[in-house]
């Protein structure tokens, strides 16, 4: 599989995370406001863009936090019990009331022996997941991309863990003022494999627009 390298440099990150912020705000309304929840565990925080939507929002006593980049600075004015350095596609889960994850399944290379583990460490887990066709303009020039599955086929590998599995998919589409501009966006984002391209082939880049493409689930036992 040929990756999009992600760059842990996050300095340019939340005030280019356009879509990231459209698919939080989204995703929140996937969990129940009405439900106290004792744990709640986030996976693939990043600089906490999905953690500040749900944290006033959500009923909840703990809360852990997990990303593969220590962006612990980014988080001082979030209250939380633990922070997890690890690849998430790794750890050992303890019990949660409540998973959740944003904009960061799509990175796991093994999603179904993830999703297995996680089904014995909650019986609530909702994320959104970017799917197939996402970025598909750099797939068409650059010829990468991240193995992305299709919303059916992350629906039915969660209804081997999950009975109740509900989900929603929606496509962005971000318009630039010059197909520079865009790859200058995705650079700024994190995504940065296609630089390893030739110059000649990154000045060919003609697109004006990025296509964005998530699901939602929500999943409960």
């Amino acid at each position: 599989m040929k990756h999009l390298n992600f760059n842990k440099e996050f300095k340019n990150y939340d005030a280019n995370a356009t879509i990231q912020k459209k698919v939080a705000d989204k995703l929140l309304t996937f969990i129940d406001k009405n439900t106290f929840y004792e744990s709640v565990l986030e996976l693939g925080c990043g600089t906490g863009i999905f953690t500040k939507t749900f944290f006033n929002v959500l009923n909840f006593n703990a809360l852990d936090l997990n990303d593969i980049f220590n962006t612990k600075e980014y988080f001082n004015t979030i209250s939380y019990r633990d922070f997890f350095i690890d690849d998430m596609s790794k750890m050992h889960f303890d019990k949660y009331s409540l998973i959740v994850s944003s904009s960061a399944f799509q990175w796991v290379e093994n999603l179904e022996e993830l999703i297995r583990k996680l089904s014995f460490s909650s019986d609530n887990l909702v994320f959104s997941i970017y799917t197939k066709g996402n970025l598909i303009e750099i797939l068409n020039h650059f010829s990468i991309s991240l193995n992305y599955l299709t919303t059916t086929d992350i629906y039915n590998l969660l209804k081997k863990y999950y009975t109740n599995v509900k989900y929603i998919d929606e496509t962005f589409s971000l318009e630039f003022s010059s197909p520079l501009e865009a790859l200058k966006h995705l650079k700024k984002t994190g995504v940065t494999g296609f630089q390893k391209s030739s110059y000649s082939l990154t000045k060919s880049f003609n697109y004006k627009n990025l296509t964005y493409k998530v699901s939602y689930f929500s999943c409960e036992k």
